[in-house]
């Protein structure tokens, strides 16, 4: 069986475009509050892209993208300023990660594993359409810092939406190096689909690398909204921790340097495009270089 990745669209999401990057060096309370109350435009509508990786060992779902219900008054939390202010979803019924997997003949049990780069709602408000999965693996830091329900539901995930008792498989960085990474998350026993940390958005975020049969593959969660801004090296804007954010993606561009590969992020509207051509991501030089 050959290792490839497909995209699996759960609906579009508009986003205030201060989200999208703003300066590093502003305090991160000033960021968020220019996309809540500061910033009434909105971005063209954005993919809300999940993977799903066709292995040997079985089909791996990398992030669960967004729930149908989230269209629904109520499933967005009425006081929290910022899920109610800066973000337009549109997934209808038949978009949600359930549905797209029936449309390739595959329901939940079939998944070897569910990977999730992190736990905002538009990565992981699927989790219950796939609780049956045989694994569902989130990095250990991540899960660390959501264990705090509050705190994760600040931060823009949805813990009253999980699976009753979610607990998730978590991982580790016990896996060798690869690239700029010293230290990795194993996911198939072959080495073929590695987890790479990439905190930064959120503690804990993860990255997915797939060496596959016609490209290597890097799936990105929301390490950059798009590939020209990670070419710029430009953070997104309502993260956690703007300069370690930007500290991966000049990870990401030596990696690339290193090996040529196929720059998947969860919201690139051209990552489809990019996926069926097997694009490779050509880096522009590495702030500082010469």
């Amino acid at each position: 069986m050959s290792i490839t990745v497909s995209i699996l669209e759960t609906g579009k999401i508009r986003v205030r475009p201060s989200q999208l990057t703003q300066s590093a060096d502003r305090p991160v309370l000033l960021r968020r509050a220019k996309a809540i109350f500061g910033d009434r435009h909105w971005t063209e509508p954005l993919p809300i892209n999940t993977y799903l990786i066709s292995h040997p060992d079985g089909q791996i779902l990398f992030d669960t993208g967004e729930s149908p219900h989230a269209n629904e008054k109520g499933w967005l939390p009425w006081w929290h300023p910022f899920l109610q202010r800066s973000l337009d979803i549109h997934i209808a019924p038949d978009e949600g990660i359930g549905s797209r997997l029936q449309e390739q003949g595959l329901h939940a049990c079939d998944l070897q594993a569910v990977v999730v780069s992190h736990l905002h709602h538009d990565h992981a408000d699927g989790l219950g359409d796939v609780a049956d999965a045989k694994r569902i693996l989130v990095a250990e830091e991540h899960w660390d810092f959501c264990r705090q329900r509050f705190r994760a539901t600040m931060e823009g995930a949805l813990p009253r939406h999980w699976p009753i008792g979610f607990q998730p498989e978590l991982l580790r960085l016990t896996g060798p190096a690869l690239g700029p990474w010293e230290k990795t998350y194993p996911i198939t026993a072959d080495g073929k689909v590695i987890g790479v940390p990439t905190p930064g958005h959120v503690p804990g975020h993860l990255a997915v690398v797939v060496f596959g049969d016609e490209a290597t593959y890097f799936l990105g969660g929301d390490v950059t909204y798009d590939q020209n801004l990670l070419d710029q090296e430009r953070s997104d804007g309502v993260n956690t921790n703007p300069h370690l954010a930007i500290a991966q993606l000049r990870k990401i561009k030596e990696f690339a340097r290193q090996q040529p590969i196929v720059l998947l992020p969860a919201h690139d509207p051209h990552a489809s495009q990019r996926l069926s051509e097997n694009a490779a991501f050509v880096p522009s030089p590495l702030a500082g270089d010469a």
